[in-house]
């Protein structure tokens, strides 16, 4: 999910009441929240199973940037702007108009030219299964051209949405490409997929004899599951969603403190921040504080209120 911030050269803003304003790294910054836009927006009843949510993101800016958390798939359909990731710290790949954006265990830089207006559409693992084909595996991390992966209908779809007139349109014509795409996928492993999405979500530390125990499965077998459905081994999975869990804890009670987020899932504060950093971009302290990017706790606090949206989704 994009979650940027507006970047202007200048002096440190000073907060005000009914403003939402920041700074990052000696950077100034000034955003008002009438400047961006979130709405998401749920898939066909036949789709929820295999696509988390849509959302089209708006921002009358310049110029953002931030960092994304590791997160699921995404689809991502660019009408106006442009954008480059860089993935944990690698080079900058630009953002095709028409983007597979492979599940990531690493934070993600995003950097953007704006006006920017991008409509998205998150994968669950079983809707990579299904609709993408390759493993996930090979396409994690990375950023692919949606067209080199759906073929043609990928540039119709974009096109499509494009010329929308509203947002029911447009998640008429997501749904209209998705449901072609399943049409010519394969089977995805529900029964696994189940299984490992619940494992993931469900516990604040998962452990990974738990899925073993509740899929009957050996450890190699559920190995190569996870690596070509959610692109990562079980042990970096479990890694990945108990500091997801933590993130969300912290973004929507940032009060609460370090050790009420990390819910007695690691060793020591230090073992915390280490994750943190790693799947969240950025230190514990910096993702609550009142000079951060209020967006990405706002994002979290929106996947809340869509009822549709799976547990796993509003993780990540």
């Amino acid at each position: 999910m994009p979650i940027p911030v507006l970047l202007s050269q200048g002096r440190t803003p000073v907060h005000k009441a009914g403003q939402k304003r920041w700074s990052r790294d000696g950077v100034g910054s000034t955003v008002m929240a009438s400047a961006f836009s979130l709405r998401y927006f749920s898939p066909a009843a036949p789709l929820r199973s295999w696509v988390s949510s849509y959302y089209l993101f708006e921002a009358n800016v310049p110029y953002l940037t931030d960092t994304l958390r590791a997160e699921l798939p995404q689809v991502r359909f660019v009408f106006q702007g442009s954008g480059m990731f860089s993935f944990g710290g690698g080079p900058t790949v630009p953002l095709p108009a028409a983007a597979l954006c492979g599940p990531t265990a690493v934070a993600v830089r995003f950097d953007a030219v704006g006006p920017l207006r991008i409509f998205g559409a998150g994968l669950l693992p079983a809707g990579w299964a299904a609709l993408v084909g390759a493993g996930a595996n090979e396409l994690a991390d990375q950023l692919t051209d949606l067209e080199s992966v759906a073929g043609p209908v990928a540039r119709t779809a974009l096109n499509r949405l494009g010329e929308a007139r509203n947002h029911r349109e447009m998640v008429a014509a997501a749904d209209a490409f998705f449901l072609l795409l399943s049409m010519q996928g394969k089977a995805p492993p529900l029964w696994f997929t189940r299984a490992a999405d619940a494992w993931l979500a469900n516990s604040p530390n998962p452990d990974v004899n738990a899925l073993v125990a509740a899929t009957g499965m050996s450890a190699r077998q559920i190995e190569r599951l996870t690596q070509r459905v959610y692109g990562a081994s079980p042990k970096l999975l479990a890694r990945k969603y108990r500091t997801l869990q933590a993130a969300v804890r912290l973004g929507l009670n940032p009060e609460a403190g370090w050790e009420t987020a990390a819910a007695g899932a690691f060793y020591d504060q230090s073992h915390f921040i280490r994750d943190f950093k790693t799947f969240v971009g950025m230190t514990p302290s910096s993702f609550v504080a009142k000079d951060s990017p209020w967006l990405a706790r706002l994002t979290i606090a929106k996947r809340q209120k869509l009822v549709t949206m799976p547990k796993l989704n509003q993780l990540s």
